[in-house]
């Protein structure tokens, strides 16, 4: 398998291709880093986010942007809630962060049933100041994959915030798993997922 990120225009592209390594069919990750904006209006509205792909993985505190991404067993998926774990994941980002053409570490092995999940860190625009509290009514995202039969399918996400900190930031994830079923990685299998869009609600 192979995920790519490429700059598109306020658009985020990920590829998902399996490849043959020593006699045995794994998956392996490349993103490409992207620049996004934000339209200048008053009003509230959905907004896509201004998202910082940070050199070692981490925005900063009180900043947005990508934490990781994953490929994850479907078992597991109940991680989303609590944060997931790169030692459960098929494959990951690494501590450098998404570096223009990087390879995601591990493998995919052909068989295993996985999700895509997409690891965002959100600043106080996520906060509601009148219910003081994270709200994931907020914030959402958008996936684009002919391949996978999703047409600007709205990502389900985590039942709440998690590693929160204070009113400045706090982490949640976004995630597809084909109505709980996942996707099974099969010999020479090639998924490409268009876009996927970031959004919050201010």
């Amino acid at each position: 398998m192979n995920v790519k990120l490429k700059d598109k225009k306020t658009l985020y592209s990920l590829a998902v291709v399996s490849v043959l390594i020593a006699g045995a069919v794994f998956g392996s990750y490349t993103w490409y880093n992207i620049d996004k904006t934000i339209s200048g209006d008053s009003e509230k509205q959905w907004r896509l986010l201004d998202t910082v792909m940070a050199a070692d993985a981490d925005p900063g505190n009180g900043n947005d942007g990508i934490v990781n991404v994953y490929i994850y067993p479907l078992a597991s998926v109940s991680d989303v809630d609590t944060g997931p774990s790169e030692a459960t994941a098929y494959e990951h980002g690494d501590a450098d962060g998404f570096s223009d053409g990087e390879e995601l570490q591990d493998s995919t092995a052909v068989g295993s049933t996985y999700v895509i999940i997409l690891e965002v860190q959100f600043s106080d625009k996520a906060y509601n100041t009148t219910s003081s509290d994270w709200e994931p009514g907020l914030v959402k995202a958008e996936i684009t994959s002919s391949d996978l039969s999703l047409s600007s399918e709205v990502m389900e996400e985590s039942t709440d915030f998690y590693d929160v900190d204070g009113t400045s930031d706090a982490k949640i994830c976004f995630y597809v798993d084909n109505s709980d079923s996942g996707w099974t990685m099969t010999t020479g299998a090639s998924i490409t997922v268009d876009d996927v869009d970031i959004y919050y609600y201010g």
